[in-house]
């Protein structure tokens, strides 16, 4: 997420370097917990006014329990020497976003149990507290500590559960991942054992209720239906990311580059195109008077022509100059690919044969084809398939 406090785009504030985003749902979360834990507060003799001064203060201190959760991601993130992009709070809790640099399981399965277990240690901390100053304490900041043991606690625990995606989750990938060498593996594991969490969510419920022959209660319901939409949400991305990285290594830019023609700059778009549909070929690479590349035809641009304007239209009104950084050697594959393909996007990229001459200088014998973006979106949904 890109959201800045309340709508804003810059972080709320740095934690050890890291950006903290606090985007209008996060003020909507602190509200939420707030409105549900507010009957907890209720002590007799004292005004409602106090009862919901109590529930706001325990929804702050929640929050920033979150925040700790997310720092101890961060933390561990950076002690493996990962690069942290930033820590999200929003109304379903929060997120820290960070580069995986040379992943392996064992450090994502620390980084995953970081968080749930930094939680556990402040309910710990809440609990030694009340523990400690035994009938001392002021009766208000009693309930408080209570409320924030059990809430802890309650995250705590709930993120541990083994499901993506859920911090258990992401133990359970790295555990599969270890004993089988595949994260994908791991990953569409992890998945589904989170769908059968969120199913297992929305059953509970009305499963108390069945066994204390008693009617559901409406607010668990919901509460329970929340969480298990987020579940399920979460695990069905995950499922659908483990299927496209599963093509991942297959992609290969000397296969997957369509078939061009090279033409002129002022040569008129339909016999660009009849020379292309001749040669059997799928795009346009333009090229200067030294049959050397400086251009490729755009697709979509072509597309948009009708047919009784391409007579009399140059092909470089629909082709897109050729940058040093849309040209890519053919031994490019996999994750190197992809890699190259998300640093510098572009719908359309010059397929070349030496990987010294990735210039739009590159020779015209040297050009395997065009590769599209569309193209390699399609494979990973897809997966390789035959011309």
């Amino acid at each position: 997420m890109s959201e800045g406090y309340a709508g804003g785009r810059g972080p709320l504030l740095r934690l050890w370097g890291v950006p903290v985003h606090v985007p209008a749902s996060g003020v909507v979360g602190v509200a939420l917990i707030a409105v549900l834990w507010a009957p907890n507060f209720v002590l007799s003799g004292a005004p409602a006014s106090q009862q919901y001064a109590l529930a706001v203060i325990f929804a702050v201190l929640l929050y920033l329990s979150i925040l700790l959760h997310e720092a101890a991601h961060a933390f561990a993130a950076r002690a493996f020497g990962y690069p942290v992009t930033k820590i999200v709070l929003w109304v379903l809790g929060g997120f820290t976003q960070y580069e995986r640099a040379r992943p392996a399981p064992g450090k994502e399965a620390a980084i995953a149990a970081a968080g749930p277990l930094t939680t556990l240690a402040v309910a710990g901390l809440a609990y030694l507290a009340l523990a400690a100053t035994g009938d001392s304490l002021d009766v208000r900041a009693v309930v408080v500590l209570e409320a924030l043991a059990w809430g802890n606690a309650f995250m705590g625990l709930y993120n541990l559960l083994p499901g993506l995606p859920l911090d258990g989750g992401a133990v359970l990938r790295s555990a599969v991942w270890a004993l089988t060498g595949s994260e994908n593996r791991g990953a569409v594991v992890a998945g589904w054992a989170g769908r059968g969490l969120a199913v297992l969510m929305i059953v509970t419920p009305f499963a108390l209720a069945f066994a204390r022959d008693v009617r559901p209660s409406l607010g668990l319901v919901v509460v329970a239906a929340i969480f298990a939409a987020f579940l399920w949400t979460g695990a069905s991305d995950a499922l659908r990311r483990a299927r496209v990285n599963r093509h991942i290594p297959g992609l290969s830019a000397r296969r997957l580059a369509r078939r061009a023609v090279n033409v002129d700059a002022d040569l008129p778009l339909a016999e660009a195109i009849r020379r292309m549909t001749a040669a059997g070929a799928r795009s346009i690479v333009v090229v200067d008077r030294d049959g050397r590349p400086i251009g490729v035809g755009e697709d979509a641009a072509i597309a948009a022509v009708p047919p009784a304007r391409q007579p009399w239209l140059a092909v470089s009104a629909v082709a897109r100059t050729l940058h040093p950084t849309a040209v890519l050697p053919a031994s490019l594959t996999g994750y190197d690919l992809v890699e190259a393909v998300t640093a510098h996007p572009a719908t359309e990229y010059l397929v070349v044969d030496d990987e010294a001459e990735q210039a739009a200088v590159a020779g015209s014998r040297q050009v395997v084809g065009v590769l599209t973006t569309a193209d390699v979106e399609n494979e990973l949904r897809t997966g390789p398939h035959d011309e």
